[in-house]
C-alpha cells in the first residue's frame, strides 16, 4: 500500500494517505508523486482516513503541495469504523453531481464543486471557492463571508454575475464562449480572468 493519487475529475485530484506509513513518508511519497508535470496546477482533496493529522503536519502537506504549483483545496476523513465520530474540519467541500437549473440556488459555507453547468438565472453562494466542471452561465459569490483569497474556476467561465468576496463584475454583452478553462480571484482590488 501507499499514497494514491487519484483524478477525481479535472482538474481535482484525491491523494489518499497511507495508514501503514508515518506522517513523514507520507509527506515524502506525496513530494515525490507530485512533482510530476502531469499534476502542475491541480485541486488536491486530501483523505486523512484513520490518521491524526497535527496542523503542524498538515501546514507541511500544504507546503509540499504549493511547492510543485498545485493547490490544497480541503481535507476529506474517511473512517472505516463506522460508529467513529468525523472531525469537522474548517475546511470542507460540498459536491453537486447535476446541472443547477435557472431559478436553483445553492449556498454552502466551504468550497463548493459543480459536476455539471450552472445554467443562466442560477444562483451559487459559497464562504470558500467555487469550481465548475462544465459551463458557467449564472449568478456566482465565492467568498461570500469577505474572503478575498477566494476563487472561482470554470471550464467555460461566462456568468452573468461573478463576484468574490465584496467585489463585482459582470461580462461584456458580446462576450463570445470561452475556449478554455479559466479562473478568477482578485489582485490590487480588482477581479482578475485568466486563463488556466
Amino acid at each position: 500500500m501507499s499514497v494514491e493519487i487519484k483524478g477525481i475529475t479535472l482538474p481535482a485530484l484525491k491523494i489518499k494517505l497511507d495508514e501503514n506509513k508515518t506522517v513523514e513518508e507520507n509527506i515524502q511519497e506525496i513530494e515525490k508523486k507530485i512533482s510530476s508535470k502531469f499534476f502542475k496546477g491541480s485541486i488536491c482533496i486530501l483523505d486523512t482516513g484513520n490518521m491524526k493529522i497535527s496542523q503542524e503536519d498538515r501546514e507541511k502537506i500544504e507546503k509540499v503541495i504549493e511547492k510543485h504549483n498545485s493547490k490544497l483545496l480541503a481535507y476529506q476523513q474517511t473512517s472505516k469504523e463506522r460508529n467513529t465520530p468525523q472531525i469537522k474540519e474548517k475546511k470542507t467541500l460540498k459536491i453537486v453531481s447535476k446541472t443547477v437549473r435557472s431559478g436553483q440556488r445553492v449556498e454552502y459555507d466551504g468550497d463548493i464543486l459543480i459536476i455539471g453547468d450552472v445554467n443562466p438565472d442560477a444562483y451559487i453562494v459559497a464562504s470558500g471557492n467555487i469550481i465548475v466542471m462544465g459551463a458557467l452561465r449564472g449568478v456566482v459569490h465565492a467568498g461570500a463571508n469577505g474572503d478575498e483569497t477566494a476563487v472561482i474556476l470554470a471550464l467555460k467561465l461566462m456568468p452573468q454575475q461573478l463576484r468574490i468576496a465584496n467585489y463585482i463584475t459582470r461580462p461584456p454583452d458580446d462576450m463570445e464562449e470561452a475556449a478554455y478553462p479559466e479562473k478568477a480571484y482578485i489582485e490590487n482590488g480588482h477581479i482578475i480572468i485568466e486563463k488556466i
